[in-house]
């Protein structure tokens, strides 16, 4: 077999090992260097290259020039994020590294030029690359389809500014516009099920039913936890009465007469959500601050659409890395 064909295996394997061996805060007990002595950036990389070759095309249009095909496009796009480099720092690296390049099937030391790289990412959108988290979370359940057990859903927002915190303490200036990044992970797992973006401050209830809806073709959980801030009732029928989920959500009183009236979140409101296993909800805050430890917790991007697609190459990025 070719090499690309053993990393994927060795990578297949990995996931069902790591599955296995999960503690109470849901990190592998074996240090990953006792279970797996290979380059773990090699293994990121042709995992990028498969999960890109399962959402995209080769080519975007037949008389493309067909240098690179799309997948390996993205496959750097991703290698960018999770290295933390820019356009031009991640053809210098891959100038230097031969593994890398043909790990990515880049024959000849032909590399795209920086500016060929910004312009597919253009080209790119959450929407697309939602869906290669859809292709990398049915590569992981077909290794152990009992991984989505439990979902929980959180959002986290990554600065949009380059400036200091000390910088905007100084001129009085509050936190402003941010992107907002509303997840659903599998706990103890920690495995990304879906994402949506958008620009904060905002509510989360805005994105509660795209995110549940985008899940719920995905996988099946036990249960869903979120927080007071997901408090919908509509999220509870879709969950209860449709997806056939059970969601814990606490509920908050709204109306200025401290009553709840919905059936649902009523339900919620004379429930030990404590004894339903609502303390794993905070599975995904680790999924979160490892995302923005690994990746970065800011964009560096000027334009809206830019912004977008930065932060979904860099949750992306980090979904990969923790297989």
């Amino acid at each position: 077999s070719c090499p690309v064909e053993n990393i994927l295996t060795r990578t297949a394997n990995r996931a069902v090992l790591h599955f296995m061996q999960l503690g109470l805060f849901g990190q592998p007990v074996v240090e990953r260097t006792k279970r797996n002595k290979q380059n773990l950036l090699l293994d990121v990389a042709v995992l990028a290259l498969h999960v890109g070759s399962l959402t995209l095309d080769s080519y975007s249009r037949p008389k493309s020039p067909h240098l690179y095909t799309q997948p390996q496009l993205l496959a750097i796009l991703i290698l960018k994020a999770y290295l933390k480099q820019t356009y031009r720092g991640i053809i210098e690296v891959l100038e230097t590294s031969k593994q890398l390049c043909d790990a990515l099937g880049l024959k000849d030391g032909r590399l795209p030029d920086h500016s060929s790289l910004k312009k597919f990412a253009d080209r790119l959108g959450p929407t697309v690359l939602d869906q290669a988290v859809a292709q990398l979370l049915a590569f992981c359940l077909r290794n152990e389809s009992n991984a989505a057990a439990e979902v929980a859903m959180d959002s986290t927002g990554v600065e949009c500014s380059t400036a200091s915190q000390h910088y905007q303490m100084r001129i009085g200036r509050g936190r402003g516009r941010y992107v907002k990044l509303s997840l659903a992970v599998t706990c103890t797992t920690l495995l990304l099920v879906t994402f949506a973006v958008s620009f904060g401050p905002s509510h989360d209830r805005r994105e509660v039913m795209d995110v549940l809806w985008r899940a719920s073709g995905r996988c099946t959980p036990g249960a869903l936890y979120a927080d007071a801030g997901y408090d919908l009732e509509a999220a509870h029928a879709f969950c209860r009465d449709g997806w056939g989920v059970r969601s814990y959500i606490p509920p908050v009183a709204r109306g200025g007469f401290g009553t709840i009236a919905s059936p649902h979140r009523a339900t919620m409101a004379g429930r030990d959500l404590t004894a339903s296993g609502y303390g794993r909800r905070w599975h995904i805050e680790s999924f979160i601050s490892g995302f923005k430890r690994t990746t970065s917790p800011g964009v560096r991007a000027r334009t809206d659409a830019a912004m977008l697609t930065e932060a979904a190459l860099n949750l992306l990025a980090y979904a990969i890395r923790r297989m």
